[in-house]
């Protein structure tokens, strides 16, 4: 039996102390004049009376025009003690598509789960559709409509894609499970409204990580009727991929849905807001239309100081460098054919392509993590009984693309985490003790080196939102001094001021002589740190670009059809 419409009991805050309000409320000093939520400008004698976006007010059905969605007024939420959400506030209407952004840790994710009904805030009201809520459950938010992309995927692996994007809610027909209809409408859903080739009887085990990531997509759509809430879905996602994702936001506008959309992509930003909200440390640092809140106010309130936008220096490759990785005829039994490089010392060598490509297939390949063929020589010694042991002894490793799911100890202490490969340097005495307050020493300083944002080094990694958990993980690999780094996607999830310094980082590095190749889906990264770019194109090699050569526009044509232009 599904819940009723009751509203829960509660004590919803005055609604003219939503949003803080006034110029003197430390929520909006931003260093300049303040730059306030949209529903927080103007006031009526009763609370906010919102101006409705023109670009929104096309779109809103008839009667629905200004009328929020959603609204949330003082949300406040706290882990062991520790504030994560402190007073926030602002609304969605119908129709509209609102972009919520902020630094690893400002609360979005914990926001997110909140409005899916995943749990409950400490204190505030939800209004959706007018009636108030003190919490919503995850019951609440399948019949009102809600449905949620997380950044965390939330799949069965187990279970088909048709049954996963099904789920609760399978077909039926005279008593029985319709496995049919399920995959048939599975399928129509991925093609048409995502463009995706998918076969909905897979296994999702079996996936790649960009078709879970539109699986997940399509599961969301198919659960909402209301509002939709995606958290960063365009980290696995290809350009391609991206802009179908994108004419179907504006679709689902169009057509009367309220778009909550979490991203660190401030390009995204600007290619889809109505409205934006920043957070900040918990609170609500800024917002407003998209014209209202241009670029560089956009990063500065994320950030709470000026960022200013540098170019990355690469250094060049130094004369007679050696070779450090050689790759022949690299092969698997299901997509790779025939990838050759050579890397050599202090080089960033980008691997682009579509999802699908083989580039992250290639790189479980070199460290032993699939089974394949080819030869592969590490310095001027061949590398051929390989696994993940024996490379790392080799001084190769990898930063693979789904962390969380491939080297995060979730249930384990943040300090663990950092540390867990390298114990051996850490130990003490004849006995080979672990030294506790070494290991506190090295994790700190990656801590602090890659602005990882934490409770404390005992938190346990799960405590940690998803960007933090990934800084942890990439400062893990690169403190313990690789000749080899394979980083794979290594800024997805990251906010703008962790991917400049990773950005720095991987430049000093390579300047210091570690070699690095990058596999990468966003081509501006690609372009910004590569000295040459590898095109994959259906697991072959498509191409290959110097750092002179590479455009946007040949990497694209490489990557989409496999020949240059």
């Amino acid at each position: 039996m599904r819940p009723d419409c009751t509203a829960r009991a509660g004590s919803p805050a005055p609604r003219d102390e939503i949003d803080g309000g006034g110029d003197d409320d430390p929520r909006w000093s931003v260093e300049e004049e303040p730059i306030r939520p949209s529903g927080a400008v103007p006031r009526g004698p009763r609370g906010p009376v919102s101006a409705q976006p023109a670009a929104a007010a096309a779109r809103a059905p008839v009667g629905q025009a200004g009328e929020p969605l959603i609204e949330v007024s003082q949300l406040t939420k706290s882990f062991s003690g520790t504030p994560v959400l402190k007073g926030v506030g602002f609304f969605l209407r119908r129709g509209e598509v609102l972009m919520l952004v902020g630094e690893n840790g400002a609360g979005k994710s914990t926001l997110k789960n909140i409005l899916s009904g995943l749990i409950p805030p400490d204190a505030g009201e939800i209004r959706f559709a007018g009636v108030a809520y003190a919490a919503l459950t995850a019951g609440d938010a399948d019949r009102l409509g809600i449905g949620t992309i997380h950044q965390e995927l939330s799949l069965f692996g187990n279970l088909s894609v048709a049954e996963n994007i099904h789920m609760p809610h399978v077909l039926h027909r005279h008593g029985l499970v319709d496995w049919q209809a399920m995959r048939r409408a599975a399928g129509a859903l991925l093609r048409e409204q995502l463009g995706a080739d998918i076969d909905p009887a897979a296994e999702v085990d079996r996936l790649s990580l960009g078709e879970r990531q539109l699986v997940e997509i399509a599961k969301a759509i198919h659960r909402s009727s209301a509002l939709l809430i995606l958290d960063e879905p365009t980290t696995c996602l290809s350009l391609p991929e991206r802009r179908r994702l994108f004419e179907v936001v504006r679709r689902l506008s169009a057509a009367g849905y309220g778009i909550l959309y979490i991203t660190h992509f401030l390009e995204e930003v600007y290619e889809l807001a109505d409205q934006i909200v920043v957070l900040r440390d918990g609170v609500v640092a800024a917002g407003g239309s998209a014209a209202e809140v241009p670029r560089d106010r956009l990063a500065r309130a994320m950030v709470g100081r000026e960022l200013v936008e540098t170019t990355i220096e690469v250094p060049p490759i130094a004369a007679g460098a050696p070779v450090v990785l050689q790759a022949r005829d690299m092969a698997d039994a299901f997509l790779l054919r025939g990838v050759s490089f050579d890397l050599r010392a202090g080089e960033i060598l980008g691997i682009g392509g579509l999802m699908g490509a083989g580039r992250s297939e290639l790189a479980e390949l070199l460290v032993g993590l699939r089974s394949g063929e080819g030869a592969v020589t590490l310095g001027d010694r061949p590398f051929a009984r390989r696994s993940p042991r024996a490379a790392l002894a080799r001084g190769l490793v990898l930063v693979s693309e789904d962390r969380r799911k491939d080297q995060a100890f979730l249930g384990r202490a943040l300090k663990e985490n950092i540390t867990a490969p390298f114990l051996r340097r850490l130990l003490v005495g004849p006995l080979s003790w672990l030294s506790l307050a070494r290991e506190t020493a090295a994790a700190e300083a990656v801590a602090g080196e890659f602005a990882v944002s934490h409770p404390g080094l005992e938190a346990p990694m799960i405590t940690l939102s998803g960007g933090n958990q990934q800084k942890a993980i990439l400062g893990r690999w690169l403190q313990g001094g690789p000749r080899v780094c394979i980083l794979d996607e290594p800024t997805k999830g990251v906010d703008i001021g962790a991917r400049a310094a990773v950005h720095r980082m991987i430049a000093a590095l390579a300047a210091s002589g570690v070699a690095f190749i990058l596999i990468s889906s966003d081509v501006p990264e690609l372009l910004a740190l590569a000295h040459r770019i590898l095109v994959l194109h259906k697991g072959r090699p498509a191409g290959e670009l110097d750092r002179a050569e590479a455009e946007p526009s040949r990497i694209l044509h490489l990557a989409s059809t496999g020949r240059d232009l």
